[in-house]
């Protein structure tokens, strides 16, 4: 006649083979993917003409993409001396400030950097052209 194992040998032997199954997956590469960062795309409106200190121009940061996860931050710098602006929303505004000289066209890069939710980060940046507003002693080329 056969007996079955005790209740606690059983026990223990699952543990063992549940603990060597875990070893072994570790070993096969079942550890976490690494992030892959998230890819910066933005567009904005109008595109002409901007004028400084009067012109509020929309950016919309929504053709950014992360593969593997999701955009937390989007961080603008607009390259223009103003504060950076950290936003939890693909969309914002900026008016670009006025310019001391008159009749000149300033050349200013914006920066996109969009950081997901593992850390990771992706920046793009696009140059917007601000008009100031004309004097009526002012002639343009």
């Amino acid at each position: 006649m056969t007996s079955a194992a005790p209740a606690s040998h059983t026990g223990r032997r699952l543990r063992r083979l549940l603990a060597a199954a875990a070893l072994a997956a570790g070993a096969l590469g079942c550890e976490e993917l690494p992030n892959v960062p998230p890819d910066a795309s933005f567009l904005y409106t109008p595109v002409a003409p901007i004028y400084a200190a009067q012109t509020r121009v929309a950016f919309n940061a929504s053709p950014s993409r992360d593969s593997d996860g999701t955009i937390r931050i989007y961080r603008w710098n607009w390259g223009d001396g103003s504060d950076e602006q950290s936003l939890n929303e693909a969309l914002t505004s900026h008016v670009f400030p006025a310019n001391p000289v008159r009749c000149i066209d300033v050349t200013y890069a914006v920066l996109l950097t969009v950081v997901d939710d593992k850390g990771g980060s992706g920046s793009a940046s696009q140059t917007i052209k601000v008009s100031s507003l004309p004097t009526p002693d002012c002639t343009r080329p």
